[in-house]
């Protein structure tokens, strides 16, 4: 697709890059202009750059770095900041600090308009441009950043791109607007650590309790806990929610917790969440990635509507138990909760303790019997039914 000579709204995929440190006091005029320089042409030897036809892209210089726009698909300038920081490393490679480049990266996909500036040369604006400035904004030295639209685009494309574009909080920018964010990195190119400057980290669990009291029950809750290691503290957890509504107004979206015992990020409970048909569910929302607390908010393929029968969401995820026990408790009451284990033949014992978290009150129940599977490994099932609200039950394994 071409933008030749036309004005009007476009849709583009954006990468805008700028110099961190650039303005700097104490660099020199002529150090500054050499960055300028060097970047504009490590840029234009990645061969995601001068393979593309000039017809099809729009550059935007911004003093400290530039913006360019992309006609074709935003897998563009993702390869664009991959080959750019790849260069950017070879170049560094034993410059003293105050040569070497520093760059951060936004990427979004979003609309546009073309317009003539005052001399009628092409220019851009729009929200597709101002997102992509935004989302660099937040990053640090390093960070390739992209807005959620664009990386829920790639992530869908291939499992190379889901094991390079990760979720990581919601950050505030202008205009009281908070938006997800992603982070792409891996060997080579981007930066792991997550930018601090504009993060979101507040619970939203107690205003959606009371939403959930006025509007949801839950007929079944299952949990599936397989302990992967002899030591009993490696854990894949499987989460099954049936969901009914009985409110007027449809249920589009659900706010999960994992609390861990050991500090974690986010991408490092490998965390999936899907609905009935086994379709992915988009995550729309991090609001906390603290290291014991995460909450995060994933949208429904379909809204759930009033009355509606069979639907449920599963949420799957890994973390490390040391303590060796796993706790579910119930802010909202529960028709049947049916929990099962599947463990390693070293695990001698699996005990419940129950308690009430508005009283306080416990009492221990019997051991749950263990009994052997046909592939060499225990197997356990525990069903309580009629469970209400601020019941909690504890296992504990050993």
């Amino acid at each position: 697709m071409s933008i030749g000579s036309k004005l009007g709204l476009i849709h583009a995929n954006f990468f805008f890059i700028d110099i961190v440190g650039l303005s700097d006091p104490t660099i020199s005029t002529r150090n500054q202009i050499k960055k300028i320089e060097t970047l504009n042409n490590l840029i234009g030897e990645c061969p995601s750059f001068s393979s593309i036809s000039r017809e099809s892209m729009l550059i935007l210089p911004t003093g400290d770095g530039m913006a360019i726009g992309f006609m074709q698909g935003p897998q563009i300038p993702l390869g664009l900041s991959i080959e750019l920081h790849k260069t950017v490393a070879k170049y560094n490679k034993g410059k003293i600090p105050s040569e070497s480049l520093r760059i951060r990266i936004g990427i979004h996909s979003g609309p546009v308009y073309v317009v003539s500036d005052i001399l009628k040369n092409r220019n851009i604006w729009g929200p597709g441009i101002i997102i992509a400035r935004r989302i660099m904004d937040i990053g640090d030295d390093g960070h390739i950043l992209m807005s959620a639209r664009t990386a829920e685009d790639l992530r869908e494309l291939s499992y190379e791109y889901r094991t390079i574009i990760k979720p990581l909080h919601d950050y505030h920018i202008k205009h009281g607007q908070n938006i997800l964010v992603y982070s792409v990195y891996g060997k080579g190119f981007g930066n792991a650590r997550p930018p601090t400057k504009s993060m979101m980290q507040k619970s939203r669990m107690h205003r959606e309790i009371l939403k959930l009291k006025k509007s949801t029950i839950y007929p079944y809750i299952g949990v599936l806990v397989t302990i992967g290691n002899n030591e009993g503290t490696l854990v894949h957890y499987k989460r099954e929610y049936e969901i009914f509504n009985v409110s007027i107004k449809p249920i589009y979206r659900v706010l999960h917790g994992i609390a861990t015992d050991v500090p974690s990020t986010f991408n490092d409970l490998n965390i999936e969440a899907y609905d009935e048909n086994k379709i992915p569910l988009r995550i729309s929302s991090i609001n906390m990635d603290k290291p014991y607390q995460k909450e995060f908010t994933t949208v429904f393929n379909k809204p759930i509507l009033q009355g509606e029968n069979g639907r449920y969401y599963v949420l799957e995820y890994d973390a490390k138990e040391p303590e060796k026990y796993f706790e579910n408790s119930f802010l909202v009451g529960c028709e049947k909760f049916t929990i099962s284990f599947n463990l390693p033949k070293i695990i001698r014992s699996l005990v419940i303790f129950e308690s009430n978290i508005e009283t306080g009150e416990k009492k221990t129940n019997t051991d749950i019997v263990l009994q052997d599977s046909n592939k060499g490994r225990l197997i356990a099932e525990w069903t309580r039914k009629n469970i209400h609200e601020g019941q909690s039950f504890r296992f504990e394994w050993n």
